[in-house]
């Protein structure tokens, strides 16, 4: 595994563009594929957006690594808990598609594993190792 990196996410989108960018950089150098780098640039946009503007917390902690090529990404958020393995929504057969609703089914698609936990703290913790480059997104 490549020696972790550690970002704050705070503000507007701006701010999180430029953690987006650097976080990926930082994926690329530590040998994530096009693939992977892609993948989690999306997962740090809609993540770090939902808590920030949806669940209300005042930053979003991101960790970064590459473990047999493949990328991990570790948020951490003092917002309400929400258990993103246990929601696991879609949009309804036939509806219109709409910008935003985008993060769930994302995340489940590009995830190889995903493991969630709120500690004594209130402190939520969402893991994620994504799937390799040669992996299918489904």
């Amino acid at each position: 595994m490549s020696a972790p990196r550690a970002f704050v996410i705070r503000g507007d989108a701006a701010a999180l563009a430029r953690v987006q960018a650097d976080a990926v950089a930082a994926l690329a150098d530590a040998g994530a594929g096009p693939r992977g780098q892609a993948r989690a640039g999306l997962l740090i946009e809609e993540i770090a957006l939902n808590a920030l503007r949806h669940g209300g917390a005042p930053e979003v902690r991101l960790t970064v690594a590459v473990e047999d090529g493949r990328a991990r990404l570790v948020f951490e958020d003092a917002g309400p808990p929400f258990d993103p393995t246990a929601a696991r929504a879609a949009p309804p057969p036939g509806a219109e598609p709409r910008i935003g609703g985008l993060g769930l089914p994302l995340l489940h698609g590009t995830a190889a594993q995903v493991a969630y936990a709120r500690d004594a703290r209130g402190v939520n913790r969402l893991d994620i190792l994504l799937r390799g480059e040669e992996e299918a997104t489904g």
